[in-house]
């Protein structure tokens, strides 16, 4: 195969480099018709559906054609350093996917021959240099490289066996099927992690509706409130002159005495619903506009020191106490809840949102009952528990729960609740 010499632009010298190292692989590599058909059907495809499901079955499929193989397709886990199975061509897709302890982890990187299976690792790129993670001079990324996108990370693996089967023209193959998958591989992963991005960031959205915007709507409230209270306060300072100007008596003194107490009253209640309000808000703010959510696509927690009760719910419950005596609902605390509290680490903005939320729906939906004494009522409870074995067995954890009175919920509405 001749290819003609023509002047390329220094610019483009690195991509023409790289196709003629792929002219070079591809004419020493050249497959038999079985061989690259299977491939081009392969590649055919991998195109049609860019989900990763199909793509890991499509790929357990393969080796099928080419007679009595088995395949397995892993995906390693950074956090353990495992690889997880998830899909093989006996068992098909595995959900959830299980994790293989017999395999070394991070030390594949080549191709070698373990319990009877040949393992091919999945890179996202191969012959070409490693990515140079940092964003060129004078240029801002919008976002942190992410880890798929370099070409020396370990994605996963793929297994064939029986490896005595497998021939030289079969392992050929396998090396240029791999280095597909590997890319293809690369590309899913990294539109999956950018959906599951954008999903929280939609999420976030609504969370800054609900705890932000709503919130300052009650804010703007008290300040037409504090308004109309100024208001009354001019009128009131322009009849003390005119009384004062006019002679005042004792008594005209003592009324206008009271009146002026009863609105510095007024004000420095309105002041403290501003001031509750105004620390909550600014709570809330500080822990849904992090960086780091915005950076990683998913809620990043600062963990403090705090009596949850305490620092937590009585706070949040102040501030939805008058809503909840509106509609007629009891508040009962917890009897045992102070003697047990001690201090715990958690996220103070983020969990105080989660009670917030949890004291705002009590407030819309809490139904009344006829309790065992044949009286009507309408009830919020909170308290919390200790659970033994929990999140693992030989450990203790700490459930809180907020109960209100009402019907329970039906089969259909427990399995929707949760659903976007």
């Amino acid at each position: 195969m001749n290819v003609p010499v023509v002047q390329i632009a220094p610019t483009l010298q690195p991509f023409a480099d790289a196709l003629s190292q792929s002219m070079r692989l591809y004419r020493t590599t050249q497959l038999d018709l079985l061989h690259d058909t299977l491939l081009k059907a392969f590649v055919d495809n991998i195109h049609r559906d860019h989900s990763l499901e199909p793509f890991f079955q499509v790929c357990i499929t393969v080796p099928l054609f080419l007679g009595d193989f088995q395949a397995g397709f892993y995906l390693f886990n950074q956090k353990t350093n495992h690889f997880l199975r998830v899909c093989d061509s006996v068992t098909g897709l595995i959900e959830p996917p299980q994790l293989d302890e017999k395999i070394p982890g991070i030390d594949i990187r080549e191709v070698e021959d373990l319990h009877e299976r040949r393992f091919y690792p999945l890179f996202p790129r191969f012959g070409t240099a490693r990515q140079d993670p940092r964003p060129k001079q004078g240029r801002q990324e919008l976002y942190d490289p992410d880890p798929y996108f370099t070409s020396h990370s370990l994605l996963g693996l793929y297994t064939v066996s029986p490896v005595e089967r497998i021939t030289e023209e079969d392992h050929r193959f396998f090396q240029i099927l791999t280095r597909w998958i590997g890319n293809k591989l690369n590309n899913r992963l990294i539109a999956n992690r950018h959906l599951e991005h954008l999903q929280f960031l939609s999420s976030l959205g609504r969370d800054i509706g609900h705890n932000i915007i709503v919130p300052n709507m009650h804010l703007k409230y008290l300040l037409r409130q504090m308004e109309k209270q100024l208001d009354e306060l001019r009128q009131f300072e322009e009849q003390a002159k005119k009384l004062f100007e006019k002679g005042i008596s004792a008594q005209e003194f003592s009324k206008t005495l009271a009146r002026c107490r009863r609105q510095r009253e007024a004000l420095e209640e309105s002041y403290r619903e501003l001031l509750k309000h105004h620390t909550q808000i600014s709570l809330y703010l500080e822990s849904l506009f992090r960086e780091q959510h915005f950076q990683k696509g998913h809620l990043v927690l600062k963990p403090t020191r705090c009596y949850v009760e305490r620092d937590i719910i009585l706070p949040q419950l102040e501030l939805y106490k008058k809503k909840l005596e509106r509609q007629g609902i009891t508040i009962e605390k917890p009897t045992n809840l102070y003697q047990q509290e001690f201090p715990l680490m958690v996220d103070v903005g983020l969990l105080s949102q989660v009670y917030a939320n949890l004291f705002s729906n009590a407030v819309k939906y809490t139904r009344q009952i006829i309790d065992h004494q044949g009286k009507p009522r309408k009830a919020l409870a909170y308290g919390a528990e200790m659970v033994e074995d929990f999140p693992v067995p030989g450990r203790k954890g700490i459930k809180f729960n907020v109960f209100t009175t009402g019907p329970p919920l039906s089969e259909k509405e427990r399995e929707e609740i949760f659903q976007e």
